[in-house]
């Protein structure tokens, strides 16, 4: 029986997300790296897609009715349809057809990014604000390469980009999945919840054929069921990197569920030796300069959840984070969700935990890591 892991995710391919962890082959790999056979063998398959990279990890004894080479490929080809739909580029793009598009005119969407929006705009709803998916004018402005930067946008900039921001400035008809502005040059930006998506969608694929056990990693949003078959059962494992350097803070582990990492960690930039993030307060349209340093989320079954509230507790912080997760804990969020925040303070980094409770009560502790 091959013997499967999960560690932190090499930076050369893509950007590099906080949370990475995938499944590397120690027994039974081959020199065929991704062959599978029709009696379930081991496939991984790694591969590249919105601007990140994405791996799938069926091990041997998967479960699959059908070739898990031919099942893997099915996960993937959900991905790239994801990938299409919701990429700014592209004329098979819906978002760049809608940001292509002047105020007042309607554009049909595919039904696969007419839920994400619907999902967007109702986490928009629930955090008061604090997650907009049309943050994309204020983004445009600055550019998080992580250097030093005298340049600054002017305030007649950043006053026009902000008066194109908010969600109640999207219109939606149910009716033909249609979609328009309010207001001229706004832009829809899907990046905080379409991977978390993608990795729910590609993993709802290899359900489909009759996986019980596999992992599903696009940029680090993880989404996993089964745990590693044998009869060990052993856990997938994973790790979050330390908010200052490549060293893996913590590890933990998992057999069904999804994971989903926001933070500061590499999308920043530098100015007047202030640090800002890539992350964007929509509530006053600047990047962040205070708050977590990373926010991991762990959830029982949805990615896009984890992906949203990782955004959405990296923009409310610490306190008002916590308030969110108590005022949701017995409708939002199901029992079993956790959130790891590091927080990178002069003595080191603390470490905030908050878990949803099967009463519906939230359990927070504090700590300052070794890390």
């Amino acid at each position: 029986m091959p013997n499967f892991d999960a560690g932190l995710r090499p930076r050369s391919i893509g950007r590099t997300f906080i949370i990475a962890a995938f499944a590397m082959m120690l027994g039974y790999y081959l020199s065929s790296a991704g062959r599978g056979w029709f009696s379930g063998g081991p496939v991984v398959r790694d591969f590249e897609t919105m601007n990140t990279y994405g791996r799938i990890t069926l091990p041997e004894g998967s479960g699959v009715g059908i070739d898990p080479e031919l099942a893997v490929a099915e996960a993937e080809a959900a991905v790239a349809r994801v990938n299409t739909l919701m990429s700014p580029f592209g004329e098979a793009s819906d978002v760049k057809r809608l940001n292509d598009s002047p105020a007042g005119v309607w554009v049909s969407v595919d039904p696969l990014t007419w839920r994400v929006v619907m999902e967007s705009l109702r986490w928009h709803r629930l955090s008061g604000g604090a997650f907009d998916p049309t943050i994309g004018p204020v983004k445009r402005l600055f550019t998080f390469d992580g250097r030093e930067t005298e340049a600054w946008p002017s305030d007649e900039a950043l006053a026009d980009a902000r008066s194109r921001v908010g969600a109640d400035k999207l219109r939606f008809e149910r009716e033909g999945m249609r979609l328009s502005w309010a207001v001229d040059g706004m832009r829809l930006d899907l990046g905080a919840i379409a991977k978390g998506f993608a990795a729910d969608l590609a993993m709802e694929s290899l359900i489909r054929n009759g996986a019980r056990h596999a992992l599903v990693d696009i940029g680090g949003e993880l989404r996993a069921i089964g745990g590693k078959p044998g009869d060990a059962g052993e856990p997938w494992r994973a790790g979050i990197r330390h908010p200052r350097d490549d060293d893996v803070i913590e590890r933990f582990e998992m057999v069904d569920g999804a994971v989903a990492t926001s933070g500061d960690y590499e999308r920043f930039f530098l100015h007047n030796g202030v640090r800002y993030e890539h992350i964007i307060d929509p509530r006053t349209g600047m990047p962040l300069t205070e708050g977590p340093a990373s926010v991991t989320v762990i959830h029982p079954s949805s990615c896009l959840a984890s992906d949203a509230l990782a955004t959405t507790l990296c923009v409310l912080g610490e306190r008002d984070g916590e308030a969110f997760i108590r005022e949701q804990s017995l409708g939002l969020f199901s029992s079993g969700v956790r959130v790891i925040m590091l927080l990178a303070e002069e003595d080191g980094v603390r470490r905030v935990e908050m878990v949803v409770n099967a009463e519906g009560g939230v359990e927070v502790s504090s700590s300052m890591t070794d890390g």
